[in-house]
């Protein structure tokens, strides 16, 4: 299961890359774009969690060298790059704060110091790395059949703190969206949906049906909790079940430019804040898209796959060697 490639949610991170590129390069009307496909990241991110901590019972040990093979060789990258690009085009000022993205801690600098790191895109890599903690947890400790219950409780927290200090306590509703207790909401979510829904039959109208709501209600109101929290919950279930869409809907998620953008799509979320800036500067619109893909592209291809498989490689040495060695000592 930890191994298995669905190609339409593959086709499905393609399109929440396709979103964020254009609430960041599209027009001003279409800017809440961004949050739509951050949200489906965490739906995807949700449902993927379940199938391989839950349902594929992948160890802890197993499932956190996993994670972090993922998403280090790319970060690293990118961070290198700009240590070394930046000062040379007199841009050290978007070094500051460096640090919180390795350590996978933007968002708590934000809500912590009301502070923005230049690249703070990389807040949602952090709500999902601290959420990794969180299922991991549920997964050593809580029994199987108590799982769906610890998920659906996390969810409905982090659902009911977000609407609470939007709405009762008046704080901002972008900052709280930062917080993990907030942002989580969607990955819980999906990660239960996905344990509950996995052996329902479903009608495969539901899924896309699921999906044109959602992106009714974000062109409709700019309301959290409509955006955020409504749309939380229904992409939530499409990224449960987006892979028992009908045939068309599928097609659609499985042709090669979805499939190649939810490919590159880490690097690509990594790497387009940069050439957003350049665009919000004098650069024209169409090469900083093109320049984002295509350093994406690189990044995916020749430093977060192979580094992926090194670390992985390196990882099943060791557990070689310390078999070896168990066994030799008996």
């Amino acid at each position: 299961m930890a191994d298995q490639r669905i190609i339409a949610l593959d086709g499905l991170r393609g399109v929440a890359i396709a979103c964020v590129m254009l609430g960041h390069f599209g027009p001003e009307s279409l800017k809440g774009a961004g949050a739509f496909g951050v949200l489906l990241f965490f739906a995807l991110s949700g449902r993927l969690m379940a199938d391989v901590l839950f349902i594929g019972g992948l160890n802890w040990r197993e499932f956190a060298i996993r994670r972090l093979a993922r998403l280090y060789p790319a970060m690293l990258f990118f961070l290198g790059c700009m240590f070394l690009v930046l000062p040379l085009l007199g841009r050290s000022d978007l070094l500051s704060d460096w640090w919180t993205y390795p350590t996978f801690t933007v968002n708590l600098m934000v809500v912590a110091a009301n502070r923005f790191p230049p690249f703070d895109h990389l807040w949602s890599v952090s709500v999902e790395v601290q959420t990794y903690v969180v299922l991991a947890l549920i997964a050593v400790s809580v029994p199987d059949r108590k799982r769906p219950m610890a998920l659906l409780a996390g969810a409905l927290f982090c659902f009911g703190n977000g609407l609470a200090r939007t709405y009762l306590l008046h704080q901002g509703g972008f900052l709280v969206y930062w917080r993990p207790d907030v942002a989580a909401a969607s990955v819980f979510a999906a990660a239960f949906l996905r344990l509950i829904l996995k052996d329902v039959r479903l009608p495969s109208w539901a899924p896309p049906a699921v999906f044109i709501v959602a992106l009714s209600l974000l062109l409709a109101s700019r309301q959290p909790w409509i955006t955020l929290t409504a749309n939380g919950l229904l992409l939530a279930f499409v990224g449960a079940t987006a892979e028992r869409s009908a045939t068309a809907a599928c097609r659609i998620l499985e042709t090669r430019p979805m499939v190649f953008l939810g490919t590159i799509s880490y690097s690509l979320y990594i790497w387009q804040q940069l050439f957003k800036y350049a665009y919000e500067g004098s650069l024209p619109r169409s090469v900083a898209v093109l320049l984002s893909l295509a350093i994406a592209a690189f990044s995916y291809y020749r430093v977060e796959r192979p580094g992926k498989e090194a670390i992985l490689a390196a990882w099943q040495r060791h557990g070689a060697r310390n078999k070896s060695t168990m066994t030799s000592q008996h």
